[in-house]
């Protein structure tokens, strides 16, 4: 039986993103939205969270098997570009895996207030109009 992990996606993996369909045949459940403490930052296509900064990053909880895991390692490119490190939701209490990078990768990005990828993407998108 394979083993169940919970991880906390908060950019191109949340539903509706792009990179969505990489855990989506291994995941098991979807356990709603949360936060957690940290700062995100702009790479680009994707955002970065660094757990060292104070603020708040919105995303989603969900449940995925190994290969899940796996799959989500590969395309994180764990533990080469991103770490992967537990941490609690703010406000429900969850405990899972999350993608993060040590602040100093992130100097020279930009750091995107609102903590929510979705919402940031989405303003850039009516700015550019």
């Amino acid at each position: 039986m394979p083993n169940i992990h919970t991880v906390f996606v908060y950019g191109t993996l949340r539903q509706g993103q792009p990179n969505r369909c990489v855990m989506e045949p291994h995941l098991v459940r979807e356990l709603g939205e949360g936060q957690i403490r940290g700062a995100m930052y702009d790479l680009g296509p994707f955002p970065a969270v660094t757990l060292e900064e104070d603020g708040v990053v919105a995303g989603e909880w969900v449940m995925v098997k190994d290969k899940g895991l796996a799959r989500l390692d590969r395309l994180e490119s764990y533990p080469s570009f991103y770490d992967r490190a537990i941490v609690s939701d703010t406000a429900n209490g969850l405990r899972g895996w999350v993608y993060c990078m040590a602040r100093r990768k992130v100097d020279g990005y930009e750091r995107v207030e609102s903590g929510d990828w979705v919402a940031y993407q989405a303003n850039r998108l009516v700015a550019r109009r």
